[in-house]
């Protein structure tokens, strides 16, 4: 539901945040918040969506004395606690109603209640169709982010991964 993106560096993740804070203020891409080895990515204040993704970076040292960074796209934080608030709602609407329809059915009345477990299929198909627009809808920002990320973190200025090098 919320992509990921990871990447392998050269050097301490404390080097590659602090490289990250020190660029940050002259991306034209994004804006964001970072502070040790976690960061926030956000769009442009200008460009920003109700689908418009933020980027939460973390970095982390590998065995071989390199670093890791992962990044996890999601969206704005109201617009996920929403989301999660509606899914939580209608696993707990189809709970009830499995539950009563099965106390309707053992004590030999028609259960109707177990009328709920299709409508809340067919909301949290409906939940998942619009999680899958959003991000589609995003896509470009996402993109930029993930660019700007990469320029962030390089080891030269103004280098980066190419995009088309991404999966």
């Amino acid at each position: 539901m919320r992509p990921v993106l990871e990447i392998e560096l050269a050097g301490d993740p404390d080097e590659v945040m602090e490289r990250l804070r020190s660029r940050l203020p002259e991306c034209p891409r994004c804006t964001g918040i970072s502070v040790g080895r976690h960061a926030e990515l956000f769009v442009p204040e200008k460009e920003r969506r109700v689908w418009s993704p933020w980027l939460s970076v973390t970095a982390r040292a590998t065995s071989d004395g390199g670093s890791r960074v992962k990044g996890r796209f999601s969206p704005h934080a109201h617009v996920w606690t929403f989301y999660m608030f509606l899914a939580f709602g209608i696993v707990f609407v189809a709970m009830v109603g499995a539950t009563w329809g099965y106390a309707q059915w053992a004590m030999e009345v028609t259960p109707w209640a177990w009328l709920s477990l299709p409508i809340c299929a067919i909301l949290g198909i409906g939940l998942y169709v619009v999680s899958l627009t959003g991000q589609r809808l995003g896509a470009d920002q996402i993109e930029h982010l993930e660019h700007a990320l990469d320029q962030l973190i390089s080891e030269e200025p103004g280098g980066g991964r190419d995009p088309a090098d991404t999966a």
